[in-house]
């Protein structure tokens, strides 16, 4: 039947799509699995991340055991003895200097962002920008203050589109487009709404909302207009966000620096920092961990996009808009856009920013991690759907793959940081208790790592601190007293193993619960800066 929910449709797109009117039919290409077609997998990770810990633990137990019981300490010295000491403070050395060379890496690429890019050279058209902000239940002094901020780039050739994305479940949207078209009044190219319906397969949350409001852009601008879709520049913003006012400029400044953007997402750094000062001690070290990881990452790194996105829809099209029953829509379109350029990477990382809230309270911050979490969970889950359930080529599977096992926050790395956590502590206590058989050179090699992880620490603390003082004031963030910065600075060690544990491994256990015993998970909307937490299930 053709409202299926694994078939083509007006809503997942394909051909009824096109015949319809809303969506891409023409430029789209065969669809990856819907989520619900990945269900019958999440059992399996269970003895995957079985599997993944054995073989981390027991090789290091093996040798653990063997070196408790045979090795003396005249054996500790003559096994260390083989690596020369001007080996291990050349890598040392090397190691220091790799940690101030990410820095300045990324000192020249923030550095001048908040001013408007120069990318006069291209004489070609230039990008239309259409800006897509989700809402449920939002609240209007938060929705107007993120349209003000769209409505204010600058820098651009013409004014962005801006779409408010409602959902039909929400009575109060019409009174919040009222005042966004009070606040928005002439300064966009254009302002409309889209009231998402809840159709046959869908799981409600934002991923189903967006894919119905890019949609709509598509009908209204290609079908109806004839505009190339690989010039619309779509941008995904969530409800609380504050853009720089050059965040668009340099989302199309990266698009024209690449030999080719239009089949690449772009994204710009992590920040919820707005409203900094509601949360405590343990959430704020958290999210300046979580910010900062992103922002400063390392130089073989490709970030996944977090929740602020930029891809043409063009491409949007291509890879069938947005999945509407998946929770993690931005790491999804990024595995998307990656099997759909065979395994490349896609992700560009923009030097703007945009400013959004965090989740202030312990219970609800835990809630919005089991949903990242979640996330995690299924996402894996789909890519074994993509290998048993497509005739995808295997080198495409494995980069799509590898991908999301190397993502930060993904389920393999989490088993991986469980893993890592047992063995650190498993350490610790072997080399407290058998502390009188190292030899020298043990003791230095452990204050060569000493000195290094102090090390990273202090650029850690060098960088955010400019950040603050530097591109983070053209925001309206609440910054903590002075005397709170001595707090985060020390509490900061005991408090990121605290919050491994509690928003990362326990999260993914819960979620991984949940998925095997129970099924989907109810979107929720955190609550932030001081909003009221809905599900969007209701």
């Amino acid at each position: 039947p053709e409202d299926a929910p694994d078939q083509p449709n007006a809503t997942t797109g394909g051909v009824s799509g096109a015949k319809r009117g809303h969506g891409g039919g023409r430029f789209e290409c065969r669809h990856t699995p819907w989520q619900h077609q990945a269900r019958r997998y999440y059992v399996w990770l269970l003895p995957f991340s079985a599997l993944q810990l054995a073989l981390m633990w027991g090789p290091i137990a093996v040798l653990v055991r063997q070196m408790c019981q045979r090795w003396s300490a005249r054996t500790w010295a003559r096994v260390l003895g083989v690596v020369p000491v001007p080996l291990l403070v050349s890598c040392w050395l090397l190691a220091l200097g790799g940690v101030v060379m990410t820095y300045v890496y990324h000192f020249l690429r923030l550095r001048s962002s908040a001013a408007a890019p120069d990318f006069s050279w291209h004489s070609g058209p230039p990008l239309t920008h259409v800006v897509i902000v989700c809402s449920y239940k939002e609240p209007a002094e938060v929705l107007a203050r993120t349209f003000a901020s769209i409505a204010g780039q600058r820098a651009i050739r013409r004014p962005p589109i801006a779409v408010f994305a409602a959902e039909e479940r929400d009575p109060t949207w019409r009174a919040s487009f009222l005042e966004i078209e009070k606040v928005c009044q002439g300064r966009l190219q254009d302002l409309f709404p889209t009231e998402h319906v809840l159709g046959v397969g869908e799981v409600a949350g934002k991923s189903s909302n967006e894919n119905w409001a890019a949609r709509e852009v598509f009908r209204r601008l290609v079908v109806d207009q004839g505009a190339d879709p690989f010039e619309v520049m779509v941008t995904i913003v969530d409800a609380d966000s504050i853009l720089s006012p050059t965040y668009l400029a340099h989302v199309e400044a990266s698009f024209w620096q690449q030999p080719d953007g239009r089949r690449l997402v772009f994204s710009g750094p992590l920040n919820v920092y707005r409203n900094f000062t509601e949360a405590g001690l343990l959430v704020q070290c958290l999210e300046l961990a979580r910010c900062h990881q992103d922002t400063f990452h390392g130089l073989f790194q490709v970030p996944h996009p977090f929740s602020n996105y930029s891809l043409t829809l063009g491409l949007a099209s291509e890879i069938g808009f947005w999945t509407p029953d998946v929770m993690p829509e931005d790491i999804h379109t990024a595995n998307k856009a990656i099997v759909n350029s065979f395994g490349s990477r896609v992700t560009v990382t923009v030097p703007s920013i945009i400013c959004n809230d965090l989740v202030s309270g312990l219970g609800d911050r835990y809630l919005q991690a089991k949903r990242h979490q979640y996330g995690s969970v299924t996402e894996l889950a789909w890519t074994v759907a993509l290998f048993w359930d497509t005739d995808l080529r295997f080198q495409a599977w494995w980069a799509a793959f590898s991908a999301e096992a190397s993502r930060v926050g993904s389920f393999v790395g989490t088993v991986g940081a469980l893993g890592c956590l047992v063995l650190e502590g498993s350490l610790g206590a072997f080399l407290a208790w058998h502390r009188s058989l190292l030899p020298d050179r043990a003791r230095l090699i452990l204050c060569l790592l000493a000195s290094y992880v102090a090390w990273e620490w202090l650029w850690f603390w060098i960088a955010e601190l400019a950040l603050w003082h530097t591109l983070l004031r053209q925001f309206p963030i609440q910054r903590p007293p002075l005397w709170r910065w001595p707090f985060l600075i020390l509490l900061m060690p005991p408090m990121h193993v605290v919050n491994r544990l509690l928003f990362l491994v326990v999260p993914t256990a819960h979620a991984l619960f949940h998925a095997v015993a129970f099924g989907e998970l109810a979107y929720v909307c955190a609550p932030k800066g001081g909003g009221k937490k809905t599900s969007c299930a209701l």
